[in-house]
């Protein structure tokens, strides 16, 4: 199982907007310390090099290297349903729907 609680989602919303225009598919590369991207883009010009570290997030939890494929730009557009102040959990199963990525959103306040 992977599972990743980011308290401030709104660093996820920028670093995914930053990379979007560059980057339409990528593999996130998960393991027990991080979590890595590393992609090209179309032109093969510049190369994006992306690395989470564990000690970001409350709590971490990676039983196993898992490689998520994800497109950028879908999920910017997802991410844009959550607030600046929400905390995001990102979530992956390792048996079963171990093709699913799900996406958590709380919001911290009660609006």
């Amino acid at each position: 199982m992977f599972e990743a609680r980011l308290q401030q989602g709104l660093l996820l919303k920028k670093i995914i907007e930053a990379i979007k225009d560059l980057v339409s598919d990528a593999n996130w590369d998960c393991n027990e310390n991080s979590i890595q991207l590393q992609a090209m883009d179309n032109s093969h010009v510049a190369l994006v090099y992306l690395k989470l570290e564990q000690a970001g997030f409350d709590p971490y939890r990676c039983d196993r290297n898992l490689s998520l494929g994800i497109n950028i730009a879908t999920l910017s557009k997802i991410l844009k349903a959550a607030g600046n102040d929400d905390i995001i959990t990102l979530k992956a199963m390792d048996e079963g729907d171990a093709d699913t990525l799900s996406l958590i959103f709380e919001s911290q306040g009660n609006t």
